[in-house]
């Protein structure tokens, strides 16, 4: 450790780490309905505390009704705050302020919004995913604001919202209006303190084949939307799931091409003029979105040659584009992150990926260097009794810290 590198980390206490955390758990931020103004206001008046320039954003209603039209979208906060230096790479930390509801509380210990602690533990909805990663990319951004060190770049923190439901409202909608333009991202999730270098793509695709309809009791009339689409859901299964089970990338779960849900007809005794598929696909770089999509066509359009001819189409309910997220474990971000690690907390460690999605899916175009990082055990989120080793939580905030030094940070003079 150097001098400065010491100097930050001794202005990240253990207190402040409880007390902050504790204050963001009681800041209660369900999503559904996504009212994170409380956790926001608390993001809000740390970093004004230590003078860090921020700012509150909401989506207009302008943007998001048609998918939330009888919702207060003003409501929906997120935050953003930079420390600036000389001119050089912007590194964006990002971690989601609202969380899952707390479900039945009659399984919980303690109170799910009163951050009861226990054992070391802090209890609460959020406890993990993911106010302990917020809290500790914001307290880890104030202890470099303390210690007065110059940047050669610029560091945003972004507690944001609505990652719960698919970030329309949060950084999705961040992205699109032009406030996220990172050229290294670490983004806040449950990861036990492991360095997660990616995660598989999530997409929703939606198939629709349009046939012809006619009376049930003559279907040699008409032309069965449900039929063709099982015949495509067979060829899906003989040929491209296949495919997708062949690949095995180091550090990530198997890619998985699932057909979900299935919707035709509109009465029983007519045979369905269309039907449309559900799919459900967990997508690495080896096996793209722009490839299964492919696939697909040609299944779709073999099908349809063969006859009797339909139209069809395909759609992408999640809007995402990118080839996965994956960051070479030789990457400075990966190893930075690694060697944070190893000299924060003594321990060796290695490379993981991320088996949950989490808004780094948000990014996937932009092919920029990626980890995903932060405190608690991910098999207890949306979970009851959800929580997070105050131990772990004050490490991650002094591995993010050293991370950012080394980094953007200007050297000791």
């Amino acid at each position: 450790m150097t001098k400065q590198e010491e100097k930050v980390l001794s202005y990240i206490t253990e207190q402040e780490v409880q007390e902050f955390l504790q204050a963001l758990i009681r800041a209660r931020s369900d999503n559904p309905p996504g009212d994170t103004r409380a956790a926001a206001k608390v993001c809000m008046d740390k970093f004004q505390e230590y003078g860090i320039e921020a700012e509150l954003l909401t989506a207009p209603d302008s943007e998001v009704s048609v998918l939330y039209p009888d919702t207060d979208n003003s409501k929906v906060q997120s935050v953003i705050a930079a420390i600036s230096g000389e001119e050089g790479p912007v590194l964006l930390m990002n971690a989601h302020i609202d969380t899952v509801r707390a479900g039945n509380l009659e399984e919980w210990k303690y109170d799910p919004f009163a951050a009861v602690i226990e054992d070391g533990y802090i209890y609460g909805r959020g406890a993990g995913d993911d106010k302990g990663a917020v809290a500790a990319q914001v307290l880890a951004a104030c202890a470099i604001k303390k210690a007065g060190v110059r940047l050669k770049g610029t560091l945003k923190i972004n507690p944001v919202a609505d990652e719960e439901a698919n970030a329309v409202r949060g950084t999705r909608w961040l992205r699109r209006a032009g406030y996220l333009d990172p050229d290294i991202l670490i983004i806040g999730e449950q990861t036990d303190n492991r360095i997660a270098l990616g995660e598989r793509l999530p997409v929703q695709l939606k198939v629709t084949i349009k046939g012809r309809a006619c009376h049930g009791a003559m279907p040699w009339n008409g032309n069965n939307a449900t039929l063709r689409m099982v015949e495509f859901i067979q060829k899906v299964q003989e040929e491209l799931i296949p495919e997708a089970e062949k690949i095995k990338k180091k550090y990530f779960p198997p890619v998985t091409i699932t057909p979900t849900r299935i919707d035709g007809g509109i009465q029983t005794n007519i045979v369905p003029e269309k039907c449309t598929l559900s799919i459900d696909c967990r997508l690495v770089p080896e096996m793209p979105l722009r490839y299964v999509i492919r696939r697909m066509e040609e299944i779709l359009q073999a099908l349809s040659d063969r006859g009797p001819a339909f139209e069809w189409t395909i759609g992408n309910d999640t809007d995402l584009q990118g080839d996965g997220i994956y960051t070479d474990p030789d990457s400075p971000l990966i190893q930075t992150m690694l060697q944070a690690v190893r000299d924060v907390t003594g321990e060796d460690t290695e490379p993981t990926g991320y088996m949950q999605g989490s808004d780094a899916e948000q990014f996937a175009d932009l092919g920029i260097p990626i980890a995903i990082f932060g405190p608690s055990d991910p098999s207890v989120g949306h979970s009851p009794n959800e929580r997070v080793s105050i131990k772990q939580a004050v490490e991650a905030t002094k591995i993010l810290a050293v991370t950012i030094l080394r980094l953007i940070g200007e050297p000791d003079t």
